[in-house]
């Protein structure tokens, strides 16, 4: 995992996975993670179950197909993407049909001196059971994320659906990120958020990236073979 490219948030637009495999092909990317996001509240509120299974069906056979070119491709739901247990089943029977494709929620990933592993949705203060959102709580998102600081592997990567307050999130920014970045200083953060506030910033010891909205086609490319300055590039497919 030296060469990332990251998105997320589609919010519908099942096309763009297209030009994401591309970007993935065209920049001799090794991994793709996509931070959360199928579909956002509005469609998510609109759509039947069964739209919503559709477009997840589809969602997971289209990066299936990224997998297929033996690029790690990492996937976390995002705030919309509920009821989460049809999301994950989904997700898993893609992950048997396409080895190199991982559900990192709540999900240690290990590879070579790399742990990553993620927390999808909102992470609230506490518990909020929801039907039409994928909501967890800071103690349940802190023992998911347990085996990520206990790993042995040298670089850890942290991937969240949500921004932390600042420059790179703005009004949709969760406090609560923040604080998980001072408490455990990850090498990596890669977060969802609104295209508006896309950068990425150094936050103590981590480098902190929001790629925007694939459905601005907003990306962002992380490769840890360059120095440290120049390893983050902010690009529209």
């Amino acid at each position: 995992m030296r060469r990332l490219l990251v998105a997320g948030q589609i919010n519908g637009q099942l096309e763009k996975i297209d030009l994401l495999k591309k970007a993935a092909k065209e920049m001799h990317a090794d991994t793709v993670v996509f931070t959360g996001g199928v579909v956002d509240a509005e469609l998510r509120d609109r759509s039947s179950e069964g739209q919503l299974l559709r477009c997840w069906e589809s969602f997971f056979d289209a990066l299936g197909s990224i997998a297929e070119m033996g690029v790690l491709t990492a996937v976390l739901p995002g705030p919309a993407d509920a009821p989460l247990r049809h999301f994950l089943r989904l997700g898993m029977y893609e992950e048997g049909e396409h080895p190199k494709l991982h559900l990192i929620h709540a999900t240690l990933l290990e590879e070579a001196d790399v742990a990553l592993c993620g927390v999808g949705g909102e992470i609230t203060e506490h518990e909020e059971l929801s039907e039409t959102r994928v909501r967890t709580s800071r103690n349940l998102a802190e023992y998911y994320l347990r085996k990520l600081w206990e790993s042995d592997q040298s670089r850890k990567i942290l991937v969240l659906s949500q921004p932390p307050t600042g420059q790179l999130g703005g009004a949709s920014g969760n406090p609560i990120i923040g604080e998980f970045l001072d408490s455990y200083h990850p090498a990596l953060c890669l977060v969802g958020g609104p295209t508006e506030h896309r950068g990425w910033q150094r936050v103590a010891k981590t480098i902190v990236i929001n790629p925007g909205r694939l459905a601005d086609n907003s990306v962002a490319w992380f490769d840890a073979t360059k120095h440290a300055d120049e390893q983050v590039d902010l690009l529209y497919l």
